[in-house]
């Protein structure tokens, strides 16, 4: 077996200490599973390395996010998202959420919850974000980003600056705007990290990171 990086041994080490894993290739399964057989394993043999990026935490859930880089060069980085969550009867699970290239389709994963929403108040930016959004605004939901911010999609294709943004969000907004179903956020203050399903019905992580100057947002990072 590989030597283990630190990074790497101590993710493995977190995966495996949860009572079961949610993961797009394994399915609903215990740990031991997840990591002998699915490919977002972190003991995984076809991972050159694996870098940390972010770590967004509140209450009984953190999710991590992580960059995994392929031997074979076929792509710069893969983007792995780990929802860690512990129950009060002292279960926990893990949720992984990666590129949705990787597989068609995934069965549902947490409840629909109406009528909850992604902002904090009616001054955080996501309000003003989600209200531009879903009004099919465009001006303003480019207004909102910083001028180096980005959306970054699963298969870790970015979209960096008000330009490259424009062209991103007409692909996405169309002609009616974008709108998800809501489960349940994770949200430290800087960072949202939102389970959701997506327009096409796939669950999927939509993490909003606020920027450092107040009213403005910094990224939008999606993992499916």
């Amino acid at each position: 077996m590989q030597q283990l990086d630190e990074t790497r041994a101590g993710l493995l080490a977190r995966v495996g200490a949860q009572s079961n894993v949610n993961d797009m290739f394994t399915g609903i399964t215990d740990a031991a599973k997840f990591i002998a057989d699915s490919p977002l394993s972190p003991a995984a043999p076809a991972w050159a390395s694996i870098e940390w990026t972010n770590t967004t935490e509140a209450g009984n859930r953190r999710f991590e996010e992580y960059r995994y880089i392929p031997k074979d060069g076929s792509r710069a980085f893969l983007p792995v998202g780990f929802m860690f969550e512990s129950r009060p009867d002292g279960s926990s699970e893990v949720r992984v959420y990666s590129d949705h290239h990787l597989v068609e389709d995934r069965a549902p994963i947490l409840p629909v919850v109406d009528d909850i929403h992604p902002w904090q108040s009616e001054s955080d930016v996501l309000y003003a974000y989600f209200q531009a959004l879903n009004g099919n605004r465009l001006e303003e939901v480019l207004d909102l980003f910083d001028h180096d911010g980005y959306f970054r999609h699963s298969n870790a294709e970015t979209f960096t600056g008000r330009d490259e943004l424009r062209i991103d969000f007409t692909k996405m907004m169309g002609s009616s705007g974008i709108r998800v179903q809501y489960c349940q956020f994770t949200d430290d203050g800087t960072t949202c990290a939102a389970e959701v399903y997506m327009p096409s019905g796939r669950p999927a992580v939509a993490l909003y990171q606020r920027s450092a100057t107040p009213g403005r947002l910094h990224a939008v990072r999606i993992y499916l």
